[in-house]
Order: C-alpha cells, then sequence, then structure tokens
C-alpha cells in the first residue's frame, strides 16, 4: 500500500539516493554526462536534511512510503520566478520515483497529493517545469490536467544548474 506523508530529516538518505538514480536514468539522453556524473548521493542526503530542517514555512516536501521504503518525493512551494501568474501561485519543484518503481502509478499519486495540498492552502494556479527534452514529463503533466503555456526558462541558477531548456505547465483547471 502507498502512503504519502511529510518528510523527515531521517527521509534525507533515501531521497537523495532517488533524486541521483531518478536523474541518471531520466535524463541521460539531454543531460550533461558532467552534470549527472557528479550527482553524489552523500551529498544530497546532506542537502536534503539541510532543507528538512530549515524549510521555508510555504515549502512542502512529501514522500512516498510503500514497503517500508521511500520510493518517491515532491517539492512545492510558492511560484516566486513567475510573477505573472499571481501572488498566490505556487509550483511543484520536482517530482521523482525510484526507477524501479515507475509506472506503478506512484508518480501520479504523489503529484495528485501534493497539488491538492497548494490548492487547500488557496495556491493557484499551480505550475510545473520540465526539461524541455523530457517528453515523457511533459506527457505526464499533461495527463494530470496541465497544459503547456508557452513559457520557457534556462535552468542555468544555483548550484545543481544544468544549462537545460525548461517548458512550464500550468494548472488547466485553474484561471491564469
Amino acid at each position: 500500500m502507498l502512503m504519502i506523508r511529510a518528510a523527515t530529516v531521517d527521509d534525507a538518505a533515501p531521497i537523495g539516493r532517488i533524486k541521483v538514480r531518478a536523474w541518471r536514468a531520466a535524463y541521460a539522453a539531454f543531460m550533461p554526462a558532467t552534470v549527472l556524473g557528479a550527482l553524489d548521493p552523500h551529498q544530497e542526503a546532506s542537502d536534503w536534511a539541510g532543507y528538512v530542517t530549515a524549510m521555508p514555512a510555504e515549502h512542502r516536501l512529501w514522500v512516498a512510503g510503500q514497503d517500508g521504503a521511500v520510493v518517491g518525493f515532491c517539492r512545492t512551494g510558492p511560484a516566486a520566478d513567475d510573477p505573472d501568474l499571481g501572488p498566490a501561485a505556487a509550483e511543484v519543484y520536482g517530482l521523482y520515483v525510484d526507477p524501479d518503481r515507475t509506472g506503478a502509478g506512484i508518480g501520479a499519486a504523489l503529484f495528485g497529493h501534493a497539488v491538492a495540498d497548494l490548492r487547500s492552502r488557496g495556491r493557484q494556479p499551480v505550475c510545473v517545469y520540465a526539461y524541455q527534452p523530457n517528453e515523457g514529463a511533459v506527457r505526464f503533466y499533461q495527463r494530470a490536467g496541465f497544459t503547456l503555456d508557452g513559457t520557457t526558462r534556462l535552468d542555468g541558477d544555483g548550484d545543481d544548474a544544468t544549462g537545460v531548456a525548461e517548458v512550464r505547465l500550468t494548472d488547466a483547471r485553474a484561471a491564469v
């Protein structure tokens, strides 16, 4: 049975492992090999532990558990970089499922939970960015009711910048 709950610092190690494995599995065709090769599950675990400990009040980090193991995670918060969506807009910053568990509905359940939580807190519209070459992710978000809105950005900020273009999808059910 799948269980979705708020992440704790004890989830940092599995979140770090999932992020590294998921990035390497999903992005190998278009992400610079130097970026993927530099990913370190131990460093990721440390980073996620720090994030959970000092998480901003409006952010959420959800984990999906199955068979006693963390099998996916999703992080959300305000869409601060998208003023065109309005002050109540929110973003799903990332959604990752262990590559050995994809296709089992875990991502859909986790994404649905995260979006429902944002809506319940009055955060609308909701947006999510996907790497432009990642057509599978774009189709996933479209099946969840999100549409491409024509906004793009280059993932070029921060320590984990990739230089890969991203496309924005917004909740088709919300007024933008």
